[in-house]
Order: structure tokens, then C-alpha cells, then sequence
């Protein structure tokens, strides 16, 4: 058992005695050799790092045999006000693994249940998380978008998991879930009309829907309390467990010469109980681009309500409403986004509904 002052703040405060403490329900035989880290990325709440280590047990006729594991670790950043955040991914990850053994148990990269994979936590606290090191995966990023052909799959897997924990109790997670859903709507109230000029000033976008953009947050600054009453409105609305920031670059792809179909879904900093438009609407908003939204994005919303009430007979809501919902949750999100990020779908998706 390791004690809170034992876990390592920073990378460079690994040790041998620490690893072998968290591997020893994984590797019972095995000890600790040696090990390296190297950086993977700088996330908002967390240094991201990957630790190879190097264990020994004995063989045949005493005979040492040595191999290599790799593990992602996640380091809260301490600069960063965000240790809430870190703490709800940390209880995340216990819930997970409670599911089907200890946190130091090996266990399944994926519940039965479970639509996405997600990596098997080697270790979880309020300030690191240890994760298994997924091999091979393809990625993209927000800019490039979702791959065209994979946009009605990932809905589909994001209905399931809204359905099958549709009643999570959500104990120690978000609560309101998602980005931004920390905000009251009386603080979107009053930031919003002294924020958006700021960040649209730096972004670069056609003549025409940059003036679309400026319209629509003109309005909305001489009647803020419009902001207030939509999030009033998405608060009111349905509500399950969510990812909360459900978007193409927290996803790892199945690579295209690999018989592993599963698709990989990470950092669940956010999640607990929301409204589950706020994932879908999200997910169309910052992960797709503008001529592949127009394409899929109706008969992915019949696709996702299909899918949740296939699945969930308390379900209780109709496929208008489920429209309404989006709508609202899309309005509430572009309002929220426009003055926090340059995102290139957002602004077209703000451009064009």
C-alpha cells in the first residue's frame, strides 16, 4: 500500500520502491530493475509521461528473466488551479477497476458492458494516475476532424454508454459534467460581453462567417440573459452519465492493418452526471468538420436516438425533444466556446446554425 506522501508530484520523482509497490499485485514474481521516463504531452490539467520500466523474476533453474513494460502516467499540474478536475479522473479510474478487482489487480482493458476500451489504471491518486500504455493506435486532432467513415460509429458507442449508465450513480464525479459546466449561468451572464471580441480578434476566418459570428455574439451581448435562461435550460433537461469532453482527439483509433476493432476513449476529467446532448453536440461541434456535419449530422441524431432507446426502455423523451435538447445544449456550447478557444469547427459550426 502506497501513502499519500510516498506518490511522486513530478516525473523526476519516480523511484524503483515506488513502481515496485504499485506492480506488486500485477507482477507478484517480479521486481523492479530499473526504469525511464520520457514526455509524451503537456495536457491542460496533467504532465503526461511515459514510463518504461524493466522487471526481472526468476526462471527455470534460477535463471533471471527480464522484460519491459510500458505505462502512461498523468502528473497533475500544480501551476494550474484544476486539482478538482485531476481528482474526479482519479475516481473515475478506481470506480472502473473496482468493477472487477483492485486497482493493483491486471484486469480487462474494457468492461463487457462498455462501448469504448479504456486503459486499465496501474495506479490512481488526487495527484497521479498510472495507465496501461496502449499500442498501436492511430489519432487525429480537432483540427484535422473525425474520419468521415467513423462519425456514425462513435455516435452509436456514445448512445450505448449514455444508455447502459443511464442511472451511474456518478458518486465522487462531476456533478454538473462536461467543459465549462462549472460556470453558473449568471457568470456566462456577465463574462460573455466583455470576452468574445478579445478571441475572435485573433482568429483567422472567411469574411462572411466572421460576420455572421459577430452578429450572433452582438445579439447576444445586448441580451446576455438569453445565455442565462439556455443553461437554465440544458440543466433542466435529461441527464445520465456523461464523458463530458467527448471529442475526436481524446479518442485512439483502431490502425487500419489491426484485427483490434476497439476504439480507445481517454481523459474523463469532466465526466459524471450531465445532460448527454452536452457529448453529442460537442463531439459534432469541435470534432467535425463543417461538410461532413451537413452530411450526417440529422440522421446521426436518429442514429443516437435509435440507438439509447433500443437499449433503455426509461428513456422517456421523443425525437423532437431529443432536436430541442440539441439544440440548446449546441447554442449554449457555441456561446460558451466562442469566447474560449480558436477552434476552427466551432466557428464554422457558429457560422452556419
Amino acid at each position: 500500500m502506497t501513502s499519500t506522501s510516498d506518490v511522486p508530484a513530478r516525473p523526476n520523482q519516480l523511484t524503483v520502491n515506488f513502481l515496485q509497490n504499485i506492480l506488486q499485485d500485477s507482477y507478484p514474481s517480479h521486481r523492479v530493475i530499473n526504469f525511464k521516463w520520457e514526455p509524451m504531452n503537456l495536457g491542460v490539467i496533467a504532465d503526461v509521461v511515459i514510463i518504461t520500466v524493466e522487471i526481472e523474476s526468476k526462471g527455470e533453474n534460477d535463471k533471471a528473466k527480464r522484460m519491459k513494460i510500458r505505462l502512461v502516467g498523468k502528473f497533475m499540474r500544480l501551476e494550474i488551479p484544476f486539482e478538482s478536475m485531476f481528482v474526479v479522473e482519479s475516481n473515475f479510474y478506481k470506480a472502473f477497476a473496482a468493477k472487477t478487482g483492485d486497482l493493483g489487480v491486471k484486469i480487462s482493458a474494457a468492461l463487457d458492458d462498455f462501448p469504448f476500451a479504456i486503459p486499465a489504471a496501474t495506479f490512481a491518486s488526487s495527484k497521479l494516475i498510472i495507465l496501461d500504455y496502449v499500442e498501436p493506435v492511430r489519432t487525429y486532432t480537432c483540427v484535422e476532424g473525425s474520419p468521415q467513415h467513423m462519425i456514425s460509429m462513435l455516435v452509436t458507442k456514445l448512445a450505448q454508454m449514455h444508455a447502459r449508465y443511464w442511472n451511474h450513480s456518478c458518486n465522487g464525479l462531476a456533478t454538473p459534467a462536461g467543459i465549462g459546466s462549472q460556470l453558473t449561468g449568471e457568470e456566462k451572464r456577465l463574462q460573455f460581453p466583455s470576452c468574445w471580441k478579445v478571441y475572435l480578434n485573433d482568429v483567422s476566418l472567411e469574411s462572411s462567417d466572421m460576420a455572421r459570428i459577430i452578429v450572433l455574439c452582438q445579439r447576444l451581448s445586448q441580451n446576455p440573459n438569453l445565455l442565462e435562461r439556455v443553461h437554465e435550460m440544458v440543466e433542466s433537461g435529461p441527464s445520465c452519465f456523461i464523458h463530458g469532453d467527448f471529442h475526436i482527439a481524446n479518442m485512439l483509433l483502431p490502425t487500419d492493418d489491426t484485427e483490434d476493432e476497439r476504439t480507445w476513449l481517454l481523459d474523463w476529467a469532466t465526466c459524471g452526471r450531465g445532460n448527454p446532448m452536452r457529448d453529442l453536440a460537442f463531439f459534432f461541434i469541435v470534432s467535425v468538420k463543417a461538410i461532413h456535419r451537413r452530411a450526417q449530422e440529422a440522421q446521426c441524431q436518429q442514429k443516437y436516438f435509435d440507438t439509447l432507446t433500443a437499449e433503455i426502455e426509461a428513456v422517456h423523451f421523443t425525437m423532437d425533444e431529443l432536436r430541442w435538447q440539441y439544440k440548446v445544449e449546441a447554442s449554449r456550447r457555441v456561446g460558451f466556446t466562442l469566447s474560449r478557444s480558436q477552434s476552427p469547427h466551432v466557428l464554422e459550426f457558429a457560422g452556419q446554425h
